[in-house]
């Protein structure tokens, strides 16, 4: 069975973030809170909200217990998100003359693969478009962080979006 098809796996991150910012549930506040602090992996995994995330991605075909740094990272910058936005964080960032976020942040930013400097880089980011973003599509994005990612950020920065291949047409042109 593949875990593609057992649940989307942004759509549940999305229904996971609204919980965590409904201010009318007093739990969520303090792990909210708690996640927007945390420091690193072990900080965010010792938050119960995380392990609520990792069972209902775990649910869905998801279990993220084999990526741990990666689970953190999800709740640690999602934790950042203050609006769920149609454009993804890239767009946001590289929207305007001038860009909200430098292409000197952007370059160092798309070239991190550590998952704590990733989240450092991206909570800069966020607080620079004003803590909006495409909640769903970053947590994917979060989830994986390949070159193929990190490709698809910089067409999106540099407004190239349209001009990006789709990947059935990538990969239909490679079996030719």
């Amino acid at each position: 069975m593949s875990t593609e098809t057992s649940g989307d796996f942004g759509t549940i991150c999305l229904g996971w973030w609204r919980g965590l910012t409904d201010p009318s549930i007093g739990r969520s506040r303090a792990d909210l809170a708690r996640l927007k602090r945390a420091g690193g992996a072990v900080d965010a995994l010792a938050i119960r909200a995380v392990h609520d995330l990792n069972r209902k991605l775990a649910a869905a075909g998801h279990d993220m217990r084999s990526a741990p740094d990666r689970l953190a990272l999800i709740a640690m910058v999602l934790a950042q998100v203050k609006e769920h936005t149609g454009p993804r964080l890239a767009q946001r960032m590289g929207q305007g003359d001038p860009k909200p976020f430098s292409e000197i942040r952007f370059d160092r930013l798309i070239r991190t693969r550590d998952p704590a400097e990733l989240a450092t880089q991206l909570r800069r980011a966020l607080a620079v478009v004003g803590q909006g973003a495409n909640v769903a599509r970053l947590a994917q994005d979060l989830r994986w962080w390949t070159d193929a990612t990190r490709a698809s950020w910089c067409f999106d920065y540099y407004g190239a979006s349209q001009a990006a291949p789709e990947t059935e047409q990538m990969s239909e042109e490679s079996e030719a």
